[in-house]
């Protein structure tokens, strides 16, 4: 299975809440179901075919991840929390800009004692984010067409 089948595969929320809920054990269809809240066999049916190669059917007829789901599961899971984390990142940074800004602008006798305290929050919240917890500021595909010139 390609990236690309793999990104049209987990496109879905329901399709990632089913690699989540088989994360932990294999499932029958209807145990699947229940867990799921899914009204109509049909509906989780599709998804579950949408899977394929994430995926399999176990020889008890239980629905279990392959080693490909679990590599995708895990890719979710990394997107998710840096995907998080980067927009926390910009947002703790525009935030104390703002800040700033308003009180240069609105309340200038202020400045001495806002300035040092956002400066020393976004110096702090920008290390932590990028050395201790490896953010990245660009995506990674945007990062390399930039070294590269593109």
């Amino acid at each position: 299975m390609n990236s690309e089948d793999v990104f049209e595969a987990v496109s879905h929320p329901l399709r990632i809440r089913i690699l989540r809920a088989l994360e932990g054990r294999p499932m029958r269809f209807s145990d699947l179901k229940r867990r799921l809240g899914v009204r109509s066999g049909g509906h989780l049916d599709f998804h579950l075919k949408k899977l394929d190669g994430l995926v399999d059917v176990d020889e008890f007829g239980r629905y279990a991840l392959t080693e490909e789901g679990y590599k995708a599961l895990q890719a979710i899971e990394v997107i998710s929390r840096y995907g998080w984390q980067r927009r926390s990142l910009l947002i703790n940074i525009t935030l104390c800009i703002l800040v700033d800004i308003y009180t240069l602008i609105f309340h200038r006798e202020m400045l001495i004692f806002i300035l040092p305290p956002t400066m020393a929050w976004m110096a702090f919240y920008t290390y932590w984010s990028l050395v201790r917890r490896g953010v990245r500021i660009l995506e990674p595909s945007k990062a390399v067409q930039r070294r590269e010139g593109r």
